[in-house]
């Protein structure tokens, strides 16, 4: 029996055949009488026919090409199970779709990983923390970085990659770029994700190590393709690359944070063998702190302890050493912001309700000496009488307001931890009494 290649053509060369002489007839009968109206009826007539073969078409390529889905180049399989010394559970599917039906992929896997209003929670206290602007939408911006001129996406809630109509097999770029995807999906399965949310900071350091690896795998077939057929000019991605120009520094910051750090580490643990890098993967970092100084212990700190509230919250986090290094960011000096991060060793903010006011955000922070925990109160002091709009530094207590009516306020809750308050109310969120 012919192939499905072979009989595509005989398909679709009788489909327009057999609609064109059927057309050709119907019209031969009724031309010599039909009146103006009758022509548009046979013309939309036509046109619904002529689309239903465009449908037919598109559903016998789909079959020939496996519904959608990229044959991927068995070299490439072995190539990557070679790489980490890992086999595929399964077989690894690639699908093929368009641009912007990626984009919306995209947005529903994000909206589905952070549950129920976890997305809008996170915006309201991004906001309220200083870290997105108030014009800026959080789940756009995560989803546009990722679709925008992109090649392909790895869904890390589900274990699918996913290509885009932009994607030629015939370019090495592609093919570089398929082996990240391929990378991801064997991690994946060898290394599964939690079933649960770990929590913010732990999953951006799981997926920079992740991330990393495929992006060292990807490089290095770059480097193999440029050295054995020499140089190689890069497709630059512009729209990608002025969208993150364009982007909240925070979400710049989280954006390169797997692609710079997470490969430094990955990469280090590939050179140093397989061995290392299966540990790593086996317990991943449960920090961005411990991505940053991979002697670190993986493990997260306990839960900092915060006062009870009347009300629970609507989001209880750890920003991490990358949120509190890409907070201080905004002073200016990333060299002293970076110095000031690493000092730190654990944190948590609360998104609490009030009323019907805006929600307050309360974040507390514990660093490694009373030393850094003074340096670090002078600068966020600057940066409470910024977001006040207010020239002068902020007093250590003071309750400073914002032209909108928000009151931020900066005190230590002991020699080494650090509270930073932003709410509606000039009196706070309820705390109990001493707090």
């Amino acid at each position: 029996m012919p192939s499905p290649k072979t009989l595509l053509p005989w398909f679709l060369g009788g489909a327009v055949g057999l609609g064109g002489l059927l057309q050709g007839l119907h019209w031969r009968s009724t031309n010599t009488t039909a009146g103006v109206s009758e022509l548009e009826n046979q013309l939309r007539i036509a046109t619904e026919e002529n689309e239903i073969l465009r449908r037919e078409n598109d559903a016998l390529r789909s079959l020939v090409q496996g519904g959608g889905e990229v044959s991927v180049p068995q070299e490439l399989v072995d190539r990557v199970e070679s790489e980490f010394g890992l086999r595929f559970l399964s077989t690894p599917v690639v699908h093929r779709i368009a641009g912007e039906e990626l984009r919306d992929r995209i947005a529903a896997a994000l909206e589905n990983r952070f549950g129920p209003a976890g997305i809008d929670y996170r915006e309201e206290a991004y906001k309220l923390i200083g870290w997105l602007r108030p014009t800026d939408r959080l789940l756009g911006q995560l989803t546009a970085i990722r679709s925008v001129g992109a090649l392909g996406w790895f869904d890390e809630s589900s274990g699918e990659s996913w290509v885009t109509d932009r994607f030629n097999m015939e370019n090495i770029p592609d093919q570089a770029a398929l082996l990240r995807l391929l990378a991801r999906t064997l991690l994946h399965q060898n290394f599964p994700p939690p079933p649960a949310h770990p929590g913010d900071d732990a999953m951006r350091a799981r997926e920079a190590l992740h991330q990393g690896a495929a992006s060292g795998s990807e490089a290095r077939y770059l480097a193999a393709n440029a050295r054995s057929i020499g140089f190689m000019p890069m497709r630059e991605n512009e729209e990608a690359a002025s969208l993150l120009m364009s982007l909240s520094p925070f979400i710049h910051g989280i954006t390169m944070f797997p692609v710079l750090d997470g490969k430094a580490l990955a990469d280090t643990l590939h050179v140093r063998g397989n061995e290392f890098l299966h540990e790593a993967l086996r317990n991943p970092p449960q920090t961005t702190r411990a991505i940053f100084v991979p002697a670190e212990p993986p493990a997260a700190p306990p839960p900092l302890d915060l006062p009870e509230l009347s009300e629970e919250p609507f989001l209880s986090e750890s920003a991490g050493q990358l949120g509190l290094r890409l907070w201080l960011d905004a002073l200016g000096d990333v060299g002293l912001s970076q110095q000031l991060a690493s000092a730190w060793v654990n944190d948590r903010y609360l998104l609490i309700p009030a009323g019907e006011a805006s929600a307050a955000l309360l974040w507390e922070i514990e660093f490694s000496g009373v030393a850094a925990a003074d340096q670090f109160e002078e600068l966020a002091l600057e940066l409470v009488a910024a977001m006040a709009d207010r020239e002068e530094s902020a007093a250590p207590g003071e309750v400073v307001v914002s032209p909108e009516g928000r009151h931020f306020s900066l005190s230590r809750t002991s020699p080494t931890r650090v509270r930073f308050l932003n709410a509606a109310d000039p009196a706070g969120p309820n705390l109990p009494a001493g707090d």
